[in-house]
């Protein structure tokens, strides 16, 4: 498995300029609206993306054929992306972390309590190691321009559904339900513990499938 690290960080090195451009495009939003709450969620979604260009990279002038040629097992090769991907997703917040550390000493007007940031970084690495998760099996499966039309259309269903969800009333009743309210009242360090189930149960289903599907 060091070899395969070895040649997805060489590889993201060479993405270098990308990196940098992502994040002052999401620094510039948060200084902008002196807010950091989507900086954390955009962060972990831009890295998330490069970490899963990886794949198309080993696909590219058949280089499946290759690579599975060498001793490294199709299960070896899912769990270090979907471990690639992890690392990336705390590494931008880490990221996050140190911009909101800057915000907070040169500005005196702008204050973030503790709780407010776990609870930021929980949300980061649930939404990042998710989306991770459903990308990771649609590049195994169908390649570079098929999966990013099938994201489309998944994107295009999420909208819709939620369009849905408010038209049929079912926003209003799962909020007079006290489900939210539930959920409301559980402490930084439950919600966080919950994030991290979540992210496991979606990374192990995520690895069975992505094993499954890819092709050489």
């Amino acid at each position: 498995m060091k070899g395969l690290w070895v040649k997805d960080l060489l590889m993201l090195k060479k993405q270098w300029k990308l990196f940098a451009l992502f994040m002052l495009i999401t620094v510039f939003n948060g200084y902008v609206n002196q807010s950091v709450d989507f900086v954390f969620l955009l962060m972990s979604f831009f890295f998330v993306t490069i970490a899963t260009t990886t794949i198309l990279y080993d696909q590219e002038n058949q280089g499946y054929i290759y690579l599975f040629a060498l001793p490294i097992k199709k299960m070896k090769y899912v769990i270090q992306k979907e471990l690639l991907i992890i690392v990336l997703i705390v590494t931008s917040i880490i990221m996050s972390l140190l911009f909101v550390g800057i915000m907070v000493l040169f500005h005196d007007n702008f204050t973030i309590s503790g709780e407010k940031l776990i609870g930021l970084s929980s949300a980061a690495l649930l939404f990042g190691c998710i989306t991770g998760s459903v990308l990771t099996p649609l590049y195994l499966k169908f390649g570079s321009e098929q999966a990013r039309l099938v994201v489309l259309i998944l994107m295009g269903l999420i909208f819709g559904g939620g369009f849905l969800a408010q038209q049929t009333g079912f926003i209003s009743w799962l909020i007079s339900s006290g489900f939210l309210t539930t959920i409301s009242a559980l402490s930084v360090i439950q919600l966080a513990g919950i994030s991290v189930i979540i992210v496991a149960v979606f990374t192990s289903i995520s690895a069975v499938i992505s094993e499954r599907v890819i092709q050489i």
